[in-house]
């Protein structure tokens, strides 16, 4: 900075500093504020799922309590925990098996993505669905 010829230079100097700082601390609240907060999964949401060559749509409905996830899909039941703001893995209970889902939901809390698979095996197959009702 070029040195200060006059108290008046002097004063302008230390408000330009000040306003710098203030501008630096909006800033950073800012952006703390615009980070992404937890999704929370309960809702009903509508799911197609594939296997292999076969795809199946439903609803599926999930309750979640803070990082605890229920949810029900016909006679199928799913456990879950959030591990992350949007990833939840799970496993899943129903009248032809049992396994394993790892569930990615987007940032905006209205979409989710995932794989599936039976207990001890590699995916299955994978699944898409969109919220249709907060709770």
């Amino acid at each position: 900075m070029p040195p200060v010829t006059s108290r008046g230079e002097e004063v302008m100097v230390k408000r330009i500093a000040f306003l710098a700082v203030v501008a630096a601390a909006v800033c950073a609240v800012c952006l703390t504020a615009v980070q992404a907060a937890p999704v929370n999964a309960t809702g009903k949401w509508n799911c197609q799922l594939t296997n292999g060559s076969n795809l199946m749509t439903g609803v599926v409905t999930f309750n979640q309590v803070g990082e605890t996830v229920i949810g029900h899909a016909g006679n199928t039941t799913i456990n879950g925990t959030m591990v992350s703001d949007t990833k939840m893995n799970a496993k899943w209970n129903g009248p032809k098996g049992a396994g394993w889902m790892t569930i990615y939901f987007g940032a905006s809390g209205s979409s989710l993505q995932g794989d599936w698979g039976w207990n001890g095996r590699k995916a299955n197959g994978s699944f898409v669905g969109k919220r249709i009702m907060s709770m």
